[in-house]
């Protein structure tokens, strides 16, 4: 039976769901983050105080996974880093001190991970991309297959993306000279790993054209987790009007193109809800539009309070320019709504089939597929009742455990052989 250590990082990352799907085949050996409420911090004191405190009711919530405390590492001080730097980017708009902090943090992150991995006994080492660093190193010393997780489009291109509505860049376009001191971390990890596992065909596709070998790279969707299929509720969607967005109200979730798209239709066809913070550096982009009678903002929302929201609205948008593969889609699918969105979502929603797909940057193609949805609700209702027996039906997490299960033993024996052929080069030489 191989042994994995799993390395989440900070915040609430899908690589939890790998290590409790590693756990349950007994293969999880040790799980890596961080701050993370041990059971002490469980207590009926600490609940009292979660509930009046929604952070502290976030935070506990990481212990949620049913890991046992055996198993997990907390690489707490490391997050103190990055949390700083976040707080310094969104509350004082110190964007540069905010990159340097979580570089520093990610920096943090790595080193202190070396000890439990000094004393672990596993052959797979899989961390998320920016916080391997020197542990890395540590583990392909120690003989363990090196897997990095990605979960976005390639950062030589992700700027690039943006700016120029979701178009991938050809190899001459790309410039690494630009990319933060967090970015290229992230990058130094993807080229460190033996390995490189992507949640999308579309972070496959950007990692090839910035010069990683395609054989390098594996594709495994992530799906649902289980936390989030058991809080949603059974609620009769609302009116056909009603649209639903959820994200980071910025650019790059296409918000911009929302708005123009929307703008160009009678106000009185359509009711919008944004369920997410707003960018800051974008906030006064949106604010105006975001007043609006007819849309509710609600801000940053529990993902209990976000099933509530997707199960009641017949209509979920997500028109992004550059994503890995964006968990609200499918958390979407999974609650009956029709979704529109673009190929760039790196989603499995097909055009016709599941909602509508959209070119990349076009609004008013955007436009077309909103119109064309709220003048259509009885199909509405049927396609997201599809899609509800479709997402829970084929990406589960226990099919996301399945195959990185069988992702893991596949590198395994095919480490296992290489590194006999360099012993058996290297006694010949």
């Amino acid at each position: 039976m191989h042994k994995v250590i799993v390395s989440n990082g900070v915040f609430r990352f899908h690589l939890v769901s790998a290590a409790v799907e590693a756990a349950r085949r007994g293969a999880l050996d040790l799980f890596l983050t961080g701050a993370y409420p041990t059971g002490r911090l469980m207590e009926p004191v600490a609940r009292r105080i979660a509930a009046l405190c929604p952070p502290v009711a976030r935070f506990l919530d990481r212990a949620s996974t049913g890991l046992p405390d055996s198993k997990v590492r907390s690489v707490w001080l490391a997050e103190l880093f990055i949390q700083s730097g976040v707080a310094c980017g969104k509350l004082l708009g110190l964007h540069d001190i905010n990159n340097r902090l979580q570089s520093l943090g990610l920096q943090l992150y790595g080193w202190l991970a070396r000890r439990p991995i000094a004393r672990s006994k596993a052959q797979i080492y899989h961390y998320r991309a920016g916080y391997g660093g020197s542990s890395v190193h540590l583990a392909k010393r120690m003989g363990m297959l090196c897997l990095c997780d990605h979960s976005i489009v390639s950062p030589l291109v992700l700027e690039f993306m943006v700016d120029n509505g979701g178009r991938v860049p050809t190899p001459d376009l790309i410039a690494e000279s630009k990319l933060s001191p967090m970015w290229k971390r992230v990058l130094a990890d993807i080229e460190a790993a033996d390995h490189v596992l992507v949640n999308s065909e579309l972070v496959r596709t950007t990692l090839i054209s910035d010069r990683t070998h395609k054989d390098k790279i594996s594709v495994v969707y992530q799906g649902l987790d289980e936390k989030f299929v058991d809080c949603v509720p059974k609620v009769q969607p609302a009116e056909a009007s009603h649209i639903l967005f959820a994200g980071e109200v910025s650019r790059r979730k296409g918000f911009d193109l929302i708005i123009a798209a929307l703008e160009a239709m009678p106000p009185e066809d359509w009711v919008l809800t944004v369920a997410g913070g707003i960018n800051e550096k974008e906030r006064h982009i949106y604010q105006g539009f975001l007043s609006r009678p007819n849309v509710n903002h609600l801000g940053f929302i529990s993902r209990q309070k976000l099933g509530e929201l997707m199960s009641a609205t017949p209509i979920f948008l997500f028109p992004s320019l550059a994503e890995g593969s964006a968990r609200v889609v499918f958390e979407a699918l999974a609650c009956g709504c029709y979704v529109i969105t673009t190929p760039n979502a790196g989603s499995v929603v097909e055009d016709g089939v599941h909602g509508a797909l959209v070119p990349p940057g076009d609004a008013a193609a955007l436009r077309v597929a909103i119109a064309k949805a709220l003048r259509a609700p009885s199909v509405v209702r049927e396609i997201g009742a599809r899609n509800r027996v479709f997402v829970r039906s084929r990406y589960s997490q226990a099919t996301y455990g399945d195959q990185l299960d069988a992702l893991y033993r596949r590198l395994l024996a095919d480490h296992h052989k290489r590194r006999t052929e360099n012993i058996e080069t290297d006694s010949i030489s």
